[in-house]
């Protein structure tokens, strides 16, 4: 008799388990389904760090790209700058120079040359106060030392040199001072048969 009790005893959990199913752990869960869901919430945490760090390394390298974008745009900005100066300058020395070949005297020639320089160089955002006027021997640079007076005798062969001050963007001529120049150049050919004037 005790037998038969202690076989129908362990045959109990396998009935309860065929009839109500497996029993649950004290969380509720199948042994099974809580370990899975530990560990989808590992994997969710470990995609939500690496999601975080790419987010602030693409951060970085947009600010790195800024920092090294700044310098770039200022010197192409500079350069653009200088060679609409330089431009300017040449095309101020030609006209300068037919205003001087086709004035009554030198006095008028070289008050036009002036104003027409201005007005070439006004364009490119030079002001009158840092443009230079000078003439030289022909075929000589444009220094103070190659200097010589301007006439309108027939067959006088001298060039006039336009030479203004370039100013940085965003940096003031005060800190610049007036080094940054640039100078064009004209020859001019007073014609062998013109009465001086």
């Amino acid at each position: 008799m005790t037998s038969h009790i202690r076989h129908a005893l362990r045959a109990l959990p396998a009935l309860h388990d065929r009839w109500f199913g497996p029993v649950q752990s004290s969380h509720g869960e199948f042994p099974e389904q809580h370990d899975t869901l530990h560990e989808h919430e590992h994997e969710h945490e470990h995609e939500h760090d690496r999601d975080r760090d790419g987010g602030r390394a693409l951060i970085e390298v947009i600010f790195l790209a800024v920092l090294m974008l700044i310098p770039v745009v200022y010197l192409m900005i500079g350069l653009l700058r200088l060679q609409a100066t330089t431009f300017g300058v040449t095309q101020a020395a030609r006209d300068a120079g037919r205003a001087i070949d086709g004035a009554a005297n030198i006095d008028e020639g070289i008050a036009t040359a002036r104003q027409i320089a201005t007005i070439d160089l006004a364009d490119q955002n030079v002001p009158a106060d840092r443009i230079t006027l000078t003439f030289v021997a022909a075929g000589t640079n444009c220094s103070a030392e190659h200097s010589v007076i301007p006439t309108l005798t027939g067959g006088a062969v001298y060039d006039i040199c336009v030479t203004a001050i370039v100013s940085l963007p965003g940096v003031p001529t005060v800190i610049t001072g007036s080094n940054n120049t640039v100078t064009g150049s004209y020859t001019v050919h007073i014609g062998d048969l013109r009465e001086g004037g």
